[in-house]
């Protein structure tokens, strides 16, 4: 099967990207896959190592300019100059299937694919509101035939038929061999002798790292703990940056945090704290809960986040209430004040994580993209028929 990817950036990499390039590392024999990227980039680059035909099919500015949050006009004014270079792209290549990763390439990529006359499936990683919502769903409605989502909790934001829930993926194999605890957190800057909580990941303003920091300062009222903020603003939000760096010294805690740019390689990261927090409620799937228990490290998050539905081993870590401040302080404290519970946690953890491995992941994508060669198109108001993958 031909299958032709399109993924919005060849530049920065997310959760998205880095999903993405596991599938492609791990893709079924019987698939020959290119990608398409609006930019070219860092990520692009990565994934021509990988032996895979890269092009690029450039944005108009309005549209890399344009985001969930501020949509441009502009943007819209230029979408059919967009969508017909890349139907011209896609008839050139006459894939099998084509497959987008990312909001701005489900609506470019799946308009194309219509247009050009062939099946696509759409990956939904993001939880919508709004405008940008009803945009991705009508699109998605009415130009592909699968839908694949990373949890119940984005596929509550796209109620439509053929849509099937497929855990984000990681590869295990990374983890069975980490730095040295101490080695690691020498080179990060951060103490030793203090158990350490971080929240690592893109810097955005839903991310809610203001909520840890004021949690942060609730432990330390009684119980030494040190917080980390591992990550960088890609895409959006650059402004929060600063203000998380006041609201630290607002709390009294210049000697209680460290801020670590974006660290390419996350395992440096988890072989050095003791405890990963994700602290944005709506989050679509969390996919550091799964690198850092896969490093053997417990994590805390809320119950609308998208891997809370998978964490059935109440020791393999923490699930909140939605936005409760003070449980989540409630939560470090106990890993911060018993390290035989922190232990336990990680070891519970690690068992969990053997559920996200990478081939599993690529197999059943690939078999939604299989399956989107045959599977009838149906219009938008029947009734939904979802599946989740075991």
């Amino acid at each position: 099967m031909k299958l032709t990817v399109i993924d919005q950036t060849g530049d920065k990499i997310g959760g998205a990207q880095q999903s993405l390039e596991l599938f492609l590392r791990n893709i079924p024999a019987d698939i020959v896959p290119r990608v398409i990227f609006f930019e070219r980039g860092a990520f692009a680059e990565r994934i021509e190592r990988l032996g895979i035909p890269v092009d690029v099919v450039g944005l108009g500015e309005g549209i890399k300019r344009s985001s969930r949050e501020r949509p441009r006009t502009s943007a819209l004014l230029e979408i059919p100059r967009t969508v017909n270079a890349l139907a011209a792209k896609l008839r050139a290549d006459a894939p099998d299937v084509v497959y987008t990763n990312g909001v701005k390439a489900h609506v470019v990529g799946s308009v194309a694919a219509r247009l050009a006359g062939f099946s696509s499936v759409v990956h939904h990683r993001d939880i919508l509101s709004g405008a940008a919502r009803l945009l991705i769903l009508g699109v998605t409605a009415t130009c592909t035939r699968a839908r694949i989502v990373t949890s119940q909790n984005v596929r509550r934001c796209y109620p439509l038929p053929h849509t099937t829930v497929i855990d984000n993926p990681v590869d295990l194999e990374l983890y069975r061999d980490l730095p040295e605890p101490l080695a690691a957190r020498a080179a990060l800057g951060l103490p030793a002798g203090v158990p350490v909580a971080a929240v690592v990941g893109r810097i955005n303003r839903w991310k809610g790292l203001d909520r840890f920091l004021r949690a942060l300062a609730a432990v330390n009222r009684t119980t030494e703990l040190h917080g980390a903020i591992v990550g960088a603003p890609h895409f959006r939000d650059a402004d929060y940056v600063p203000e998380l760096h006041a609201l630290s010294e607002q709390l009294g805690l210049q000697e209680r945090v460290t801020f670590i740019d974006w660290v390419d390689d996350p395992r440096a990261v988890y072989a050095a704290i003791d405890i990963n927090v994700n602290s944005a409620t709506r989050e679509p799937f969390g996919r550091t809960i799964i690198e850092a228990a896969a490093a053997g490290v417990p994590s805390i998050c809320y119950d609308d986040s998208g891997v809370s539905e998978t964490m059935t081993d109440p020791a393999a870590g923490r699930v909140l209430r939605a936005g409760d401040e003070p449980a989540l302080a409630a939560a470090l404290r106990d890993y911060a004040g018993d390290a035989g519970y922190l232990r336990a946690a990680g070891a519970a953890a690690r068992h969990w994580a053997l559920r996200f491995g990478a081939p599993l992941h690529a197999e059943r994508v690939a078999g939604v993209l299989r399956s989107a060669l045959t599977v009838p198109r149906r219009t938008p108001d029947v009734a939904p028929g979802i599946s989740r993958q075991p």
